[in-house]
């Protein structure tokens, strides 16, 4: 049950990202060639990555396959940000997981023996 319960500790820990998205306004905010984006056309967010951007039209790398996709049909835009807080958050948590683990082991490895003489 021990193990079981650190094993998924240690799974969570591990699938975790070091890096957020924020949505932004496409008024407002200009996009950047290069940058990792999630984009929203119908229901489900895909990430991307600009290649390049025209007044009606961007052109994204998906995997290796180069799409173009009108402005007009994106419905949600978010943009990836590094998360410090998620990445010293990350670090921490795996050291803790690491230090349990050791701690669980060296208790178990005990021996427990008392030879405390009872006084009246």
């Amino acid at each position: 049950m021990k193990t079981s319960i650190i094993y998924l500790i240690v799974i969570s820990l591990l699938l975790q990202s070091c890096y957020s998205y924020k949505a932004i306004n496409l008024n407002e905010t200009s996009l950047v060639v290069g940058k990792n984006y999630k984009i929203r056309q119908d229901t489900k967010f895909v990430k991307l990555k600009l290649e390049t951007v025209s007044d009606s039209t961007i052109t994204v790398l998906e995997g290796k396959i180069q799409k173009d996709i009108p402005i007009s049909q994106i419905k949600e835009i978010k943009k990836s940000e590094f998360s410090t807080l998620k990445t010293v958050g990350l670090v921490l948590g795996i050291g803790l997981v690491g230090v349990i683990v050791i701690g669980a082991i060296a208790v178990s490895n005990m021996s427990y023996s008392f030879d405390i003489p009872l006084q009246f």
